[in-house]
């Protein structure tokens, strides 16, 4: 699990001062690519190897609003991988620990010049090991 704060700012509240639902996908993204990076992975280089990882499927549960001048907590954390499919999910709690938001996001890796799914052993086994490893790394926590 990876966790980022994130500062609510004034831009992304609504006329209530609450943070508009949309901006947690920014949220979510935010912390994503910060988790591929403590894991020295970078979606820059995939992508100039001529590849993208588009979102096929969003699930948003919202439980409590954060405010201007809140700062988020979001965590981020491989939930299912199989080597062509990865979800993330993820969880959004305030600084008193409440939680927020919960979410899951699936992710596909595709060519871009044809948007057909690629498997990661194949293509970058880099991250499939990883990936890998982070699975079983969770399966050894859960058993303990």
């Amino acid at each position: 699990m990876h966790t980022i704060e994130i500062p609510v700012r004034y831009a992304e509240t609504d006329m209530m001062g609450i943070v508009y639902h949309s901006n947690y996908l920014v949220y979510l993204e935010i912390a994503r690519t910060e988790m591929i990076k403590s894991l020295g992975l970078d979606y820059k280089e995939m992508e100039e190897e001529g590849y993208v990882s588009p979102v096929t499927n969003v699930n948003l549960d919202y439980k409590r609003s954060l405010t201007y001048g809140d700062v988020a907590h979001v965590s981020v954390w491989i939930d299912h991988y199989d080597g062509l499919r990865t979800i993330y999910g993820y969880e959004v709690k305030n600084a008193d620990g409440q939680l927020a938001v919960s979410a899951k996001t699936t992710h596909v890796v595709v060519k871009k010049e044809n948007f057909r799914p690629i498997r990661l052993p194949k293509v970058f086994p880099n991250w499939h090991a990883i990936y890998e490893q982070m699975r079983a790394d969770d399966a050894v926590l859960i058993s303990n």
